[in-house]
């Protein structure tokens, strides 16, 4: 009977203490979690060991109580339906509930509850709080003119509050500071701004989005100008402005004969002292504004205008021409295949003074001096005055190109041709001469001819004058020189020789009489005619 008694005791002894003994419950802190990343919710417990435990966890947020899971540690475990696509338990640690893709929307208190069956129970919170940033939004006004404030506002859902960061073309503006940046807007603060926010989920930015700074047409005014009789005028303003500006010009007694909206050209009169005057109204979405340009005509100097500069020349230098190798060339000029033509365009004396342009057989050349190598066929050329040039305000020539003559002699020395040439040339002198030397010759061995066809002439001394000859008639050599024997008897006898008497053997001592004869013809001189 005491047996009973005592077992019983014990019996009753341990269900008390199982009964006043309770459950310690503990959840591991939670740092913040970044959305989208995992969750995982420790309870830790005591004891961990004895009669059979169960852990259930609950979403306690706002004072409401749900259930999410049940653990019977151990034996079994699972979650609720409508939490199964959220939690999960771990398959290897009873204690540990799992969040796989945790939203900023699961933010809120959780409490793990821990129950020893047939004794106490105990419980623990934990507080979830989701971290995360999004996309920025920047928003300003565009176009503002000039002049105007610029607001620019940044918008970003986020957890914790984020910081705002301006920039513009990647400059910064504005680190770390509030939602919105304010400034007055000039002509130099038109470009690309962003938004950069972070906080400890990370960084975000904007696209770049362009803000555009309009402002009126600013206009360079030019100065008045002189321009020639006749000559063409081209007038172009500088225009800053934006949005770009549109163009409006009038004028008074001059008429645009262009098509390009932004500038002026027209025709001088050639009226000395017409005066024009040119105004340009540029204008946009900002304001107008506009500019004018006094023309004089003059006969001095011809203003040229390409840009907003001028150019000042004489108002005609003189008639133009082309020039090779100094001379002047007048419609055409000769050249061989494969030489180095250089030519000059004057205008009077000068290539200075005035302008002009090349064309070589219809292309146009930029050069000063023009310059070319020749080929066959020939080449047409043009010099044509662009302004300071008289009318016609063109000249042109045509270079005729032949073969090159072929060269077969060393260079610098005698082609074999010409060498060959002056041989027969020599041959042929030779042979002439020869041949006259032979007919003198012969002439002289046959004595002359007694025909009246004779190429001799009887050569007599002049009774008269012993210093000269007679030609074609017969007479005897003086005796003595003298006058005195002579009379007007042209065939006056000289019969009596005396010592001063010529006594060429050909003449003979008994043939001193006045009439010709065959002894005559015989003696008498041969000269050759």
């Amino acid at each position: 009977m005491a047996l009973k008694v005592n077992f019983a005791v014990v019996i009753y002894m341990a269900v008390l203490i199982s009964i006043c003994t309770g459950v310690t419950v503990n959840i591991d802190n939670l740092d913040d979690v970044i959305e989208g990343s995992e969750t995982r919710m420790i309870c830790n417990y005591s004891p961990t060991t004895g009669s059979t435990i169960i852990i259930r966890w609950s979403n306690v947020t706002g004072g409401a109580s749900e259930s999410i899971a049940t653990t019977v540690v151990g034996v079994s475990k699972g979650v609720l339906a409508a939490y199964s696509a959220i939690f999960s338990l771990d398959p290897n640690d009873d204690r540990v509930l799992v969040i796989a893709n945790t939203l900023r929307s699961y933010s809120g208190d959780y409490q793990c509850n821990v129950a020893i069956i047939g004794g106490t129970s105990g419980n623990d919170d934990v507080t979830l709080n989701v971290i995360y940033i999004d996309d920025p939004v920047l928003s300003f006004t565009t176009p503002v003119n000039e002049g105007d404030l610029v607001a620019l506002s940044c918008d970003v859902v986020s957890n914790p509050n984020a910081q705002f960061t301006f920039k513009m073309n990647g400059s910064m503006l504005q680190d770390g500071g509030l939602s919105t940046y304010t400034f007055t807007a000039n002509r130099n603060d038109q470009g690309s701004y962003t938004c950069e926010v972070d906080n400890n989920a990370g960084t975000k930015a904007t696209a770049g989005q362009v803000l555009n700074v309009y402002f009126a047409p600013e206009i360079t005014a030019l100065e008045d100008m002189e321009v020639s009789r006749g000559e063409t005028v081209l007038i172009s303003f500088d225009v800053e402005a934006r949005p770009a500006a549109n163009y409006d010009w009038s004028s008074q007694g001059a008429t645009d004969i262009d098509s390009d909206p932004k500038t002026f050209r027209f025709v001088a009169s050639n009226t000395i002292g017409d005066v024009y005057t040119v105004t340009l109204n540029a204008s946009n979405e900002v304001a107008a504004r506009q500019s004018s340009v006094q023309v004089t005509v003059v006969a001095r100097t011809t203003t040229l205008i390409t840009t907003n500069a001028f150019t000042t020349q004489p108002d005609s230098c003189g008639s133009l021409s082309i020039v090779n190798d100094g001379k002047k060339v007048d419609g055409n000029m000769n050249a061989e295949v494969g030489d180095d033509v250089s030519l000059r365009c004057l205008c009077g004396d000068s290539d200075e003074g005035f302008e002009y342009e090349w064309t070589l057989d219809g292309d146009k050349m930029s050069e000063s001096t023009l310059t070319f190598t020749a080929e066959k066929g020939g080449h047409e050329v043009v010099c044509i005055g662009t302004a300071g040039a008289p009318e016609p305000s063109s000249v042109s020539i045509n270079v005729l190109v032949t073969d090159k003559e072929p060269n077969t002699g060393d260079e610098g020395g005698i082609g074999t041709g010409a060498i060959a040439g002056i041989v027969v040339g020599i041959l042929v002198m030779l042979i002439i001469l020869g041949v006259v030397i032979i007919i003198v010759l012969k002439s002289r061995d046959d004595g002359p001819s007694k025909s009246a066809d004779s190429a001799y002439m009887d050569v007599t001394w002049d009774t008269k004058d012993p210093n000269r000859v007679n030609q074609g008639k017969k007479t005897a050599p003086p005796s003595n020189g003298t006058k005195e024997a002579a009379k007007q008897d042209a065939y006056h006898p000289y019969d009596a020789p005396d010592d001063r008497a010529y006594s060429r053997p050909s003449y003979g001592s008994e043939d001193y009489n006045d009439r010709p004869d065959d002894d005559d013809y015989a003696n008498s001189m041969p000269v050759t005619v």
